[in-house]
């Protein structure tokens, strides 16, 4: 098979200068699992290189391409995932197998390696949550595998990914496993992990593996597998975990020129553009306004959150520190503001939600949250360009010394009330599932005194429609458009991906502006390296 094999220093033969080296089975100096799995401390450390091998990243900018939510800005002239030119040697699929691979690889070397030390009765307990944590990583790196990979995740008969639940040999040929047979596996890790995790402490928690981060990702599996009783069930055990939805509203005096409703910001006479400043009165602020206006305390915790100032409403994430994985620059080239060499745009239709208001005299902060100030809006979008409309992305700021240093978001309270919200739907509870969406929307409002009010379904359609729509909105470059479409679109009445004509670059018939629910793109091909080396089934249409 293709040899998920991570060369990395732990593993390294240290070769020696004897001749008998050429034929000793064990060399000299080697650093195998048994020298180097010696005491907690450096159990401690390989599982910090584990943490180190989560990666979302790849997940997140490939659902943004493949969907409605990216257009390619000033800074590239086009990008094949984007235009709906997905083949088997795509860099956004190879790089989503590696790094979860990588993940597992990883995991598997950790639970092998512990086997090698014989714990204490003081110590059992700290070992078997390293275990435990090292299981569930693995347990989520399967999982998102299966989300890109698996034709039909809810059907357990359809083909899932290489089932890898040790180290391999290198020379050792897997087979696609049947998505039962991988959820089995996630299953069994997700157990054993409730049953000896140590429940991490500390402001950066949330950073590691925790009952939160178990109960969110049993809810969301649970929810792709459409076992909705249980997709509640342990959605509520996570919004009862005690991290409650982040505010948008001020608590001092908001900046000035911020807009007290949407219609603040206009246009000057004979202009085709505007800036997404907060009002008229200083519409050319530029790079630092996110950085110095939004992390003082009397900021938002919403926006507080996406800067990294708090942990929010973040049940988990990958850490990130300064200059260390810049993941901002994924969209943006040195920043998430016009002189900062936008990539990637976001697209019109989307932008063009977060200008509605929520009613009740609420209004959507998550415009100026997600949308940099000096973002050049064009007021006749039908025939603008890509230089004189630039909707930059500002969902990943940076943090405080870094710019394009960002922790990635895992799971968030919001996310948990959508998918309690789907599975009140599905059980014909249309007045439980209105609810958990005002919520969500309540808390997105920044003017006070604005009430949102209540949505009223008046079919299953429409619940699911108003679903869809605000997960569209809450959880936009956070990975899960693409597969919010692919399982929840049809139910919801929508029929493909929502782009805006003008957010494709050179669109044909063979690269459309978007692509309609039940393309064989919704589901990744399998890498063109794997197959080279491993004979595996690749996915239709490619």
């Amino acid at each position: 098979m293709k040899k998920i094999i991570i060369v990395f220093s732990f593993f390294a033969l240290l070769l020696s200068s004897s001749c008998n080296d050429s034929y000793e089975i064990v060399q000299r100096g080697e650093l195998n699992d048994a020298a180097v799995f010696t005491s907690m401390a450096n159990l401690q450390q390989f599982l910090n290189e584990v943490y180190d091998r989560a990666a979302t990243e790849n997940d997140l900018v490939t659902s943004s391409l493949l969907t409605d939510e990216a257009a390619i800005a000033s800074g590239l002239t086009t990008n094949d995932t984007q235009r709906f030119f997905v083949v088997s040697t795509n860099a956004n699929a190879a790089a989503i197998w590696n790094a979860h691979y990588g993940l597992i690889n990883y995991s598997n070397r950790l639970i092998r390696g512990a086997s090698y030390y014989s714990p204490t009765a003081a110590e059992l307990p700290a070992y078997n949550s390293m275990i435990a944590q090292a299981r569930a990583l693995r347990a989520f790196a399967h999982f998102q595998l299966l989300v890109y990979f698996s034709q039909d995740i809810s059907n357990p008969n359809a083909l899932g990914v290489m089932l890898v639940d040790r180290v391999i040999n290198p020379d050792e040929d897997l087979p696609r496993s049947t998505n039962a047979e991988i959820f089995g596996l996630i299953d069994s890790d997700l157990t054993f992990a409730n049953a000896n995790l140590i429940n991490p402490t500390g402001a950066n928690a949330y950073k590691f593996v925790s009952s939160n981060f178990i109960n969110a990702f049993r809810a969301r599996m649970f929810l792709y597998r459409k076992n909705y009783v249980l997709a509640e069930q342990y959605a509520d055990a996570a919004i009862a975990g005690g991290v409650p939805l982040a505010s948008c509203l001020f608590t001092g005096a908001p900046p000035a020129n911020f807009p007290l409703t949407s219609a603040a910001v206009v246009s000057s006479a004979g202009s085709t553009t505007i800036n997404n400043s907060p009002g008229a009165g200083n519409p050319q602020q530029l790079a630092l306004w996110q950085m110095d206006q939004w992390v003082p305390t009397n900021a938002p915790a919403y926006r507080r959150m996406w800067v990294d100032g708090i942990q929010g409403e973040s049940l988990f994430s990958l850490d990130r520190p300064n200059n260390r994985i810049n993941f901002s620059s994924r969209y943006n080239t040195n920043g998430s503001y016009l002189s900062g060499g936008p990539l990637y745009d976001m697209g019109r239709n989307l932008f063009d939600l977060y200008r509605q208001p929520l009613g009740g005299g609420a209004e959507d902060f998550r415009r100026w949250s997600f949308v940099d100030r000096s973002a050049t809006i064009s007021l006749t979008p039908a025939t603008a360009s890509r230089t004189n409309e630039q909707i930059v992305i500002d969902k990943y700021p940076g943090k405080t010394g870094s710019h394009t240093s960002n922790d990635v978001k895992v799971f968030r309270v919001s996310e948990m009330h959508f998918i309690k919200a789907e599975c009140r739907a599905r059980a014909n509870d249309f007045t439980g599932a209105a609810n958990q969406i005002r919520l969500v929307r309540q808390e997105r409002n920044y003017i006070v005194g604005g009430v949102v009010p209540a949505t009223v379904y008046g079919n299953a359609t429409a619940a699911y429609a108003d679903i869809l729509l605000e997960r569209r909105k809450e959880l936009s470059f956070e990975g899960h458009r693409y597969i919010d479409l692919k399982r929840l679109g049809a139910d919801a009445g929508v029929t493909g991906t929502d782009r805006y004509d003008q957010d494709a670059v050179n669109s044909s018939a063979t690269n459309p502006s978007n692509i309609l629910l039940g393309d064989y793109r919704f589901t990744l091909p399998i890498p063109q390296a794997e197959l080279n080396v491993n004979p595996l089934t690749q996915n239709p249409g490619y």
